[in-house]
């Protein structure tokens, strides 16, 4: 006896099984789906087929997974390719800018060799010009005087060097005389006020 009421608890469980079996699949797949675990639920609705081939929601649910699976490939592949075009333009630009820092150096070296190649000519005259100094260009001491002059100056018994200290000394008081000259008022002096 228990043995036959072991064997109808089997029957009716195996049938139970098998008739919810389909079911039960579809709701983990769609609940797969709905956590966007999209192999694990076309694991659970393959399962299920293989219990029930001809159910149709499962059927249902099994072309929509696949096309989702299609779907998110396509769209993998396509961010992918995105990231590789934008690693290549960033890579582009990199190349880009060390180009324009390249020649920004060249441009700045080129000037600087300009600069000291313009000092360096004008060192190079300076020192010209300083070689091919005429007489005249230099001071007044060292030239010489002519000799009707010289002859005067030892007639009043006077060196040449007192004798530019004089002219010198008159010729600043001329320039002191014209300063002045200038200076004076040209309207008469208001008698209301004072001199100061």
């Amino acid at each position: 006896m228990k043995l036959v009421f072991w064997m109808s608890i089997f029957l009716i469980a195996s049938r139970l099984a098998s008739a919810q079996g389909g079911e039960e699949y579809f709701h983990q797949g769609s609940g797969s789906f709905i956590r966007k675990d999209i192999d694990q639920a076309l694991a659970s609705v393959n399962k299920g087929l293989k219990l029930e081939p001809s159910s149709k929601k499962l059927q249902e649910l099994k072309k929509l997974l696949e096309q989702q699976k299609k779907d998110q490939q396509q769209k993998d592949q396509q961010d992918k390719d995105q990231q590789k075009q934008d690693q290549q333009k960033k890579e582009q630009e990199k190349k880009e800018q060390e180009k324009k820092d390249q020649e920004k150096k060249e441009e700045e070296k080129k000037k600087e060799e300009e600069e000291k190649k313009k000092d360096q000519e004008k060192k190079s005259e300076e020192e010209k010009n300083k070689q091919e100094q005429k007489p005249e260009d230099q001071p007044e001491e060292k030239k010489e005087t002519p000799p009707d002059l010289s002859e005067k100056l030892k007639q009043m018994q006077m060196d040449e060097q007192k004798a530019r200290m004089i002219l010198e000394a008159m010729k600043n008081q001329e320039i002191q005389y014209l300063q002045q000259n200038r200076r004076k008022a040209t309207k008469p002096k208001d008698k209301n006020k004072p001199d100061w």
